[in-house]
């Protein structure tokens, strides 16, 4: 009896046999390979070439992180640096006569605790700075320039890491 659909000879079938037997099959100039040979995995220059890959990628995000942490260092030290500056020059703005700035006076270049009357500052950092003041009075205007400079005794150079100024009145 044959089977609805299926033709009476025996042809399609084994046409379709072939194909499949085919499929598993890759072709090369050599024959077909047969499935267990071609399923061997990698070749070892397939994996020189992905271990290098990897390894040039690795370096260059290890680049970076190194790179991000080196600026955040920086950004914490700059911080710091602005928190004392700006600690130095509101106690100067609390005094009772900013202008005259009574018991003020400059002081140069040097590590904290700053001497008085600039006491009170605080560095709550690991941080190690170095701060100085500078007061220029005009009488002629009568007004005082203030300028606080802060810096990081590592630096080679005498550029300051923070500088703020500000001008005060007799009014």
């Amino acid at each position: 009896m044959v089977p609805v659909g299926r033709p009476a000879t025996g042809w399609g079938d084994s046409f379709m046999n072939t194909i499949r037997a085919r499929r598993h099959l890759v072709q090369t100039p050599r024959g077909p390979i047969p499935p267990a040979r071609r399923d061997g995995g990698f070749a070892f220059v397939e994996l020189l070439v992905g271990m290098a890959l990897f390894a040039g990628l690795s370096v260059f995000l290890l680049q970076a992180f190194i790179d991000g942490m080196g600026f955040a260092n920086r950004s914490d030290t700059k911080a710091a640096a602005t928190s004392i500056a700006m600690q130095v020059m509101e106690q100067i703005k609390a005094s009772p006569n900013p202008y005259t700035l009574v018991g003020f006076s400059n002081i140069p270049r040097m590590a904290l605790p700053l001497p008085a009357p600039y006491t009170g500052i605080a560095n709550a950092t690991t941080h190690s700075l170095q701060a100085s003041v500078t007061i220029v009075p005009d009488t002629n205007l009568l007004l005082s320039t203030v300028t606080v400079n802060v810096y990081r005794p590592v630096d080679p150079d005498t550029t300051p890491l923070v500088t703020l100024s500000t001008v005060l009145t007799s009014q």
